[in-house]
């Protein structure tokens, strides 16, 4: 309780601090519109990016209101440890969340990247147009998120809105790093009215090196396989002896559960650590191609 008092004195100081500074009237809403508006603009890149039909204010609204509200909770229970860690993950799963998101996004996506440059060569090499690749593209690639590209592409273009434009609303929202040259390259061939003759050899050189990254991806994937079983392994390990422990013979742990410091310190701090490695355990291990 005296924590709580503690920390409801400090934000009423800051919060006079803040009322009283001498900013403008007119600066300090524009500095706040502008930094709210940069933290909804990133969110709202990484919706999209994630594939997530989640309007991006609320969203926000919700990432800065978790933290206070987790560590409140963690102090009416009683338990500082809980309270730090419960504003820790209120402020790193979002993140986290999206994150796995986005990458998932990309596997799939970098896995079509080939099919769809080995479509849209093959429909310009027949003599067709920029919109007729897309279509025949349409009809041949199976994941879902890029027919739907697909898909908003076509129906723009009926719409009258430029190709180049269309197809730069659809890059925005890539996650894969092939799949966004082929983007590129297809916006920079349709904005300079290359005939699609030139764009044919353009993309087919641009294949070869989409192949490779795809492959380089791969062996990447391979290779870091292994060490991620070890750390779900390694991460198990540790449960698994409290477990064991517990089942033969409870007096072990007679400090964790008689004593307020084993109930709200001890254990929740272990729960962390144990969180806080496989999350950093992951994050050394990760490897971009």
């Amino acid at each position: 309780m005296d924590l709580l008092i503690a920390l409801c004195a400090a934000a009423a100081v800051l919060l006079l601090g803040l009322a009283s500074a001498p900013v403008g009237a007119a600066a300090a809403p524009r500095v706040r519109r502008s930094w709210l508006r940069a933290i909804v603009e990133r969110h709202r890149r990484r919706l999209r990016a994630a594939r997530l039909h989640v309007d991006a204010r609320t969203f926000t609204l919700a990432c800065l209101a978790s933290p206070p509200l987790l560590l409140l909770g963690g102090l009416l229970l009683g338990s500082p440890v809980v309270a730090v860690g419960a504003c820790l993950a209120g402020l790193a799963l979002p993140r986290l969340y999206l994150d796995a998101l986005v990458r998932a996004q990309r596997r799939r996506t970098e896995a079509e990247a080939p099919r769809l440059l080995q479509v849209l060569v093959a429909a310009l090499a027949a003599g067709g147009t920029y919109l007729e690749a897309l279509t025949e593209a349409r009809t041949r690639i199976t994941d879902r998120w890029l027919r739907d590209d697909l898909d908003h592409l076509i129906a723009q273009f009926h719409l009258d809105v430029p190709l180049e434009r269309s197809i730069a609303e659809v890059r925005a929202a890539t996650a894969g790093r092939n799949l966004a040259l082929v983007w590129d390259n297809l916006a920079l061939c349709i904005a300079h009215h290359i005939p699609a003759s030139r764009a044919q050899g353009l993309l087919t050189e641009l294949s070869s090196t989409v192949q490779f990254n795809v492959q380089v991806q791969q062996e990447v994937h391979a290779r870091t396989s292994g060490q991620r079983l070890q750390i779900w392994l390694l991460a198990a390990i540790v449960p698994g002896l409290f477990l064991y422990l517990r089942l033969v013979d409870r007096s072990f742990f007679a400090v964790l559960d008689d004593t307020l410091t084993g109930r709200l310190l001890l254990l929740p701090a272990a729960v962390c650590l144990e969180v806080l490695g496989v999350v950093l355990s992951f994050r050394v291990s990760r490897v971009e191609p």
